[in-house]
């Protein structure tokens, strides 16, 4: 009898933004990859090829950033795997934060409002004034949206919710079934995803990081049982390196 196979879950987090260059919320806006961030995707590529990880699928947010990154990454690889877009991987809505600098954040709401309302799990922006609204010259032109709104403040308990039902109803399935999956999306929709698939603490999720560019691999196992904890960074150094500058600026 031929033993079932491993599958094999790749998260990355799109290469960085124009916005991330800036230390700026992103949110629903839909910017696109710095050029530094276009040179991560071609390192990525690089060491995905070394560890011979070719995915079966690429599900991916909807946003540019995302859509730009899942592009490179296969012409880098030289792989025509299929595309699947879901809304319930974009990115975190910020609500009042969207736009802002961090620095600027801080200033205006203070270190605990925007302390709660970065990293814990439960805290969620105020809504965005109709005056910041007026000031975004791209809110969320999206082929996707679900029932997202731009500016309307997501907390990331809420992002857990809305894509728990993709781990549930599909990505576990077909990984435990022993496909190989790219997961190209955010900073908090993969926080999220990874709180939903390790069942991770509060505490946990606060202290999660997840840097732009670098592949987090997970085997799966025929349960649907992620190995290990926390995945393995294929450059784990450069990883956490990143991770530590993330942490640094307030988090993911």
């Amino acid at each position: 009898m031929t033993a079932p196979r491993t599958g094999h879950l790749v998260l990355l987090r799109h290469g960085e933004s124009v916005f991330n260059a800036t230390s700026t919320f992103t949110g629903l806006l839909d910017v696109g990859l710095s050029p530094a961030g276009e040179r991560q995707v071609g390192v990525a590529a690089q060491l995905l090829r070394a560890a011979g990880l070719h995915p079966d699928v690429v599900v991916m947010s909807p946003m540019r950033r995302a859509a730009r990154t899942a592009e490179l990454l296969l012409g880098h690889l030289g792989v025509d795997a299929p595309l699947e877009i879901t809304w319930r991987l974009s990115e975190r809505d910020y609500g009042c934060l969207t736009g802002v600098s961090k620095k600027v954040a801080v200033e205006r709401h203070g270190d605990e409002a925007f302390f709660g309302w970065r990293r814990t799990l439960h805290g969620r922006p105020p809504a965005a004034s109709p005056e910041q609204r007026a000031s975004w010259t791209d809110p969320a032109p999206l082929p996707d949206t679900g029932p997202l709104v731009a500016g309307a403040g997501e907390s990331l308990h809420d992002v857990v919710e809305r894509v728990r039902p993709l781990w549930d109803e599909d990505l576990r399935a077909r990984l435990a079934a022993g496909a190989c999956v790219f997961v190209v999306a955010h900073g908090n929709s993969l926080r999220a995803l990874c709180a939903v698939m390790e069942g991770l603490s509060d505490e946990e999720v606060e202290n999660l990081n997840i840097p732009a560019g670098h592949p987090l691999l997970y085997a799966v196992d025929p349960a649907g049982r992620v190995h290990p904890r926390g995945g393995r960074y294929l450059d784990d150094d450069a990883a956490r390196r990143d991770a530590a500058k993330v942490a640094a600026e307030g988090g993911t």
